[in-house]
């Protein structure tokens, strides 16, 4: 059904005009909720627009002119409205980081839709599919740390919340329909607990994140993590992101080489002119650093240790991937959604021997028990 032509979008940048916002919001049941950052232009991520929006209205709110969000927060933690977005995860994850917001009673589409077995979730996807509503792509990436922020962007913003509440009704409805509104309250539920945790390692072992960096000598391995300590620095001085600085193949491959001067530098294959000419003599600087660490201090990459041959997992592990896929086909759910290979692995090693047992097995949900069966997983642990 073609989507009702939608009101015009007004930017929040006033204290005064957030609160009267929030007032209006606060009598609605539900609104739709996302927030854009700038992860792919700047080196410190964070929400730099926040959309809202009702069955009536749209509203961007501005985090660079407004530093006081506490309405919002309210709003977003207030039970009796459903907040709803589409992938929440990260929206939930830098909210909580940036603002300490957690959100109550979510309905997340996404889900919604992989539960309805909708074969693309993408946001675009679905208002095209059931609003013919085409999003311009253009605008994935966009620096949304920029001011002022044009009508192209504006647009595509409120697009991301505009048709929410709509998208929520009619995947609600085909939930019913298939009987898995149940499955679908239960992640949302899950989702109320998403908090903010660091991602990887510290900058002291970033560096071995780098594709291909475990396969350097010692000391190539030496010059890399100078290399991208340097990046980093870098990277923070401008306030850009990292690969934006110089990027992991160019890098790795000065380490690979590690040359000796600004001549050397410049015959690196993997490295561009324009790179080598910008920041040359820094690049040279951190390979000399790298090629003056003592031996005896020369990085070291420890590989975790193979887990011992185990017949039985193997085998339990198996049988479980058959059934789940069985159930999956049947239900017309791709397996990893229905039951993760990562949970499986849980409950191949955990061997339960009853319904109790199998309960205690992290992240195996209460729907995902229902699809697969409590005693066909039992059974199929056991081998019968």
């Amino acid at each position: 059904m073609p989507a009702k032509k939608a009101p015009t979008p007004h930017l929040i940048t006033d204290p005064g005009e957030l609160r009267s916002l929030c007032q209006r919001l606060g009598e609605e049941s539900r609104i739709a909720f996302d927030t854009e950052a700038a992860s792919f232009h700047r080196y410190v991520d964070r929400v730099y627009l926040v959309q809202v929006s009702t069955d009536h209205e749209t509203a961007l709110v501005d985090p660079l002119e407004i530093a006081d969000l506490a309405p919002l927060g309210k709003l977003l933690s207030n039970p009796q409205i459903q907040i709803v977005f589409h992938d929440a995860d990260y929206d939930l994850r830098i909210l909580d980081r940036d603002y300490g917001f957690r959100a109550r009673n979510i309905f997340d589409t996404r889900v919604a839709a992989q539960l309805a077995g909708e074969p693309s979730v993408g946001l675009g996807s679905l208002l095209e599919k059931f609003f013919q509503v085409r999003v311009d792509k253009k605008y994935q990436r966009a620096d949304w740390s920029r001011r002022p922020l044009t009508p192209g962007m504006i647009a595509y913003a409120a697009d991301d919340t505009r048709y929410l509440p709509a998208l929520r009704d009619t995947l609600e409805k085909r939930l019913m329909s298939l009987g898995r509104l149940e499955w679908a309250l239960e992640e949302f539920r899950r989702l109320e607990q998403i908090r903010w945790t660091q991602a990887g390692a510290d900058l002291e072992d970033a560096y071995l994140r780098v594709k291909g960096a475990r396969a350097l000598g010692r000391r190539q391995l030496a010059v890399l993590r100078e290399l991208n300590a340097w990046r980093d620095a870098t990277a923070s001085k401008l306030d850009r992101a990292r690969f934006r600085v110089v990027g992991n193949s160019a890098l790795l491959a000065v380490a690979k080489a590690s040359p000796r001067g600004l001549r050397q530098l410049a015959k690196v294959d993997g490295l561009s002119e324009s790179l080598a000419r910008r920041y040359g003599k820094e690049l040279v600087a951190a390979v000399e650093r790298g090629r003056a660490v003592p031996d005896s201090e020369l990085p070291i990459v420890r590989r975790s240790k193979r887990p011992e041959p185990d017949p039985g997992y193997d085998q339990r592990l198996e049988r479980l991937k058959q059934l789940r896929n069985q159930r999956a086909e049947a239900v017309g759910l791709d397996p990893g959604l229905v039951c993760p290979n990562g949970t499986l692995q849980a409950v191949a090693r955990a061997e339960p021997e009853s319904k109790s047992e199998l309960g205690r097995v992290e992240d195996l949900r209460h729907w995902q028990k229902e699809v697969i069966g409590d005693q066909a997983i039992l059974a199929a642990v056991k081998g019968e």
